[in-house]
C-alpha cells in the first residue's frame, strides 16, 4: 500500500508543477501599422519600331539605342527611313520611394513562320521618385538573318514598374 501512496503523491506533485498560475503570466498590448502609397501607373507612349530593313546574303544587326532614334546598321543589312525607340511614362509614384523598371532581356518577332530575336535594353532599371512623371526608353538590338524572309515582323514584351 505504501507504493500506491507514493505513486499517488508523485502524481499530485507532477500535476501541480504543470499547472500555470496567473502570477507568472504577462500580457502586452502590441501595435500594428501600415502606410499605403499610391499605385504606380505605366503608359507606353511610343512603340519600339526598327523601321524598314533590307537583308542580304549576310546576317547582320540593327541597333536602336535608348539615347536617340538613330539606328546603327551593320554590314549585311540596309536601313531605310526612320526608326522609333520605345517610350514609356511612369506616373503616380509616391515621392521618396524607389521604383524598379523591368524589361525582359529578349523577345521574338514573327512573320508567318519566320522569326527574329530582339534583345531589349531599357534606359534605366530604377529611379527615385520625386512625385513627378518619369520617362524612360527601350531600345535594342535586332538580329537579322542572312536572306531573312520578307514580311512585317511583330511581337510584344511586358514592361513593369513597381516599388522596390
Amino acid at each position: 500500500m505504501l507504493n500506491k501512496t507514493k505513486f499517488a503523491l508523485l502524481g499530485v506533485v507532477a500535476a501541480a508543477a504543470m499547472a500555470s498560475t496567473g502570477a507568472q503570466a504577462a500580457t502586452q498590448t502590441a501595435s500594428a501599422e501600415v502606410d499605403i502609397v499610391a499605385a504606380v501607373q505605366l503608359a507606353q507612349n511610343d512603340g519600339l519600331d526598327f523601321g524598314v530593313v533590307a537583308s542580304s546574303g549576310t546576317a547582320g544587326t540593327v541597333v536602336l539605342p535608348t539615347a536617340s532614334n538613330t539606328r546603327v546598321c551593320s554590314a549585311g543589312v540596309t536601313c531605310v527611313g526612320t526608326a522609333l525607340r520605345g517610350r514609356f511614362t511612369v506616373s503616380g509614384a509616391t515621392s521618396g520611394y524607389v521604383v524598379a523598371i523591368n524589361v525582359p532581356a529578349t523577345t521574338t518577332l514573327t512573320s508567318g513562320g519566320n522569326n527574329m530575336v530582339l534583345t531589349l535594353a531599357p534606359s534605366m532599371t530604377s529611379f527615385s521618385s520625386t512625385g513627378a512623371p518619369q520617362i524612360f526608353f527601350v531600345g535594342g538590338s535586332l538580329a537579322v538573318g542572312a536572306n531573312q524572309a520578307a514580311g512585317t515582323y511583330t511581337g510584344s514584351y511586358n514592361v513593369s514598374a513597381d516599388y522596390q
